[in-house]
């Protein structure tokens, strides 16, 4: 018994190992590139339901799925409109996976296995990486599933088994129940899936019972889901509600006509099930299909009243948009000179958010580190998605005047990157060293906001006056950090030793942001120069 305990769990293991990894390396394959060409390819209802099923049936799991389309509505890459089609019809797309399993691919999922794991292992070929590790995890999907498989057939010899299961038949709302619970601690439908088939295969579920077990099997397959994003807020937050109602509508539509035809006798699911002849796991991998499409099916009805009240109960949030770009848009590096100049929207737009960090809370009380923590966060989704779009620009090796406008920008970017990430790491301690305006952190953040105005001005309006002042301003010895030395210089006795190294702590700080600010201004006006 220990031995089929234990290969069970080694079965469990290799799937949830195989799932995560599959879903690492499918995130990293769903890169800027990948995402533009579903969003090309999902411009009208039919086409996104297609690449949707497509999807599905890569992710194998409604939650991988729900994760890649918000990151596709969040970069304003995929309509939110075309976005739930795509996520309707991915379902069915998710129950593919079963259908391979009723095949005998043992040996040929264990030499995929071998292979993948040794390119992997060794990183081999390296551009190729994220592909073999999304091979290597679903072949070790597969081989996890193969193995529980193999061990669930031999509970069969078990007495106590035997009965245990044999109390299951004609419980049929237990059973359905135990399904829901079961997928939603397992974390995994398709597992479960697999259990209920090889245990009606044995003959320890009745073939009704394996029907509304894999019926209770899809709820908890969406209440996954539901549990997953419960912290989501506005379009985030209507994709996985989508997914959760997508689930309820496929209940709410099957599982009454599950009964129907049990307890009154109308023919059904289970007699069309009968009149074909095909081993049982293929009837029951159809079931599972056809749950899906079912569910889709009512929920394209339902759409427009869906989206209607999704977006009405999960409004979208007025700070939204601060994780994505504004002016950027898919493949708008194929006309250089256009997205060169949308990138340096997109940097004044990042300039701009700089001064959030001075309206953070002041005080010992205030919340200053987690709302600094949002900012950066959203500032970093944003310049990833600048970097990716110059890092195209670069590959197509620009020339003449566009190719200095593209080195000028990058520098400008790299500049914006270090300004934010010392704005991050000084300013919100500073608000909290902050306790009055005679403090010495108060009078600190005074003088470099002041200065930061100067040197905002300078970044927006690109004036040569403007510039020349920002380049005093900012200068090493200039106004900036002249007044910034000053407050240390001025006899206080009320400041304690603590309270002056914190602030002579955070003058450090002010002087790298007031350097990197002074570099950015100089690159701006050589680049107008050179204009």
């Amino acid at each position: 018994m220990s031995s089929l305990i234990g290969s069970m769990l080694a079965g469990l293991g290799l799937f949830f190992f195989g799932t995560a990894l599959l879903d690492r390396h499918l995130r990293a394959l769903a890169g800027r590139k990948l995402r533009h060409i579903f969003a090309n390819l999902t411009d009208n209802p039919v086409k996104a339901g297609w690449w949707g099923f497509c999807i599905g049936a890569i992710a194998q799991t409604a939650s991988a799925v729900t994760y890649l389309t918000i990151s596709m509505v969040n970069t304003g890459l995929l309509p939110a409109r075309r976005a739930l089609t795509a996520l309707n019809w991915s379902n069915p797309g998710t129950c593919v996976l079963i259908f391979f399993l009723t095949l005998p691919l043992n040996v040929f999922t264990a030499y995929i296995v071998g292979i993948a794991g040794i390119l992997y292992a060794f990183q081999q070929p390296k551009h190729w990486r994220d592909a073999v590790g999304f091979v290597f995890g679903i072949s070790l999907l597969f081989f996890g599933l193969f193995l529980m498989q193999e061990t669930g057939e031999q509970l069969y010899h078990h007495d106590w088994f035997s009965e245990l299961m044999s109390r299951a038949h004609g419980q049929y709302i237990l059973v359905f129940l135990a399904a829901t619970l079961l997928t939603v601690v397992a974390q995994s439908g398709n597992a479960v899936v697999l259990v209920t088939i090889v245990l009606a295969q044995s003959e320890l579920l009745g073939e009704d019972e394996a029907v509304i077990a894999i019926y209770g099997i899809n709820l908890g397959a969406t209440l996954i889901t539901h549990i997953l994003t419960l912290r989501l807020k506005g379009t985030a937050k209507q994709m996985a509600m989508f997914q959760v109602y997508y689930g309820w509508i496929g209940t709410a539509v099957l599982a009454p006509l599950f009964f129907i035809e049990v307890w009154g006798g109308v023919p059904a699911v289970l007699a069309g099930l009968r009149s074909i002849e095909l081993p049982l796991a293929q009837e029951l991998a159809i079931v599972n299909l056809l749950w899906c499409l079912v569910a889709s099916v009512a929920t394209l009805i339902f759409e427009p009243k869906l989206e209607k009240m999704l977006l009405r109960t999960y409004p979208p949030e007025s700070n939204e948009a601060d994780d994505r770009p504004r002016f950027l848009y898919p493949r708008c590096e194929e006309d250089p000179a256009a997205c060169l100049e949308l990138v340096a929207q997109e940097h004044r737009r990042l300039a701009g958010r700089l001064g959030r960090y001075f309206r953070l809370p002041s005080g010992p009380e205030g919340n200053a580190p987690e709302s600094a923590l949002t900012l950066h966060r959203n500032f970093e989704k944003v310049t990833e998605e600048v970097s990716q779009v110059l890092h195209a620009l670069m590959d197509q090796r620009q020339s003449g005047k566009d190719a200095g406008t593209l080195a000028r920008t990058l520098e400008q970017h790299d500049l914006i990157c270090a300004l934010e990430r010392e704005f991050f790491q000084a300013l919100p301690r500073a608000k909290q060293q902050a306790r009055g305006p005679e403090s010495l952190a108060h009078r600190t953040l005074e003088g470099l906001e002041a200065a930061w105005l100067t040197i905002y001005d300078a970044i927006v309006s690109h004036d040569e006056d403007d510039i020349d002042l920002a380049l005093h301003v900012s200068a090493d010895g200039g106004g900036a950090l002249a007044r910034l030395r000053e407050n240390f210089l001025e006899p206080n006795q009320d400041v304690n030793r603590e309270d002056q190294a914190a602030a002579l702590h955070l003058l450090g700080g002010c002087e790298r942001l007031v350097w990197l600010a002074n570099r950015l201004v100089v690159s701006i006006k050589d680049q107008a120069g050179g204009g």
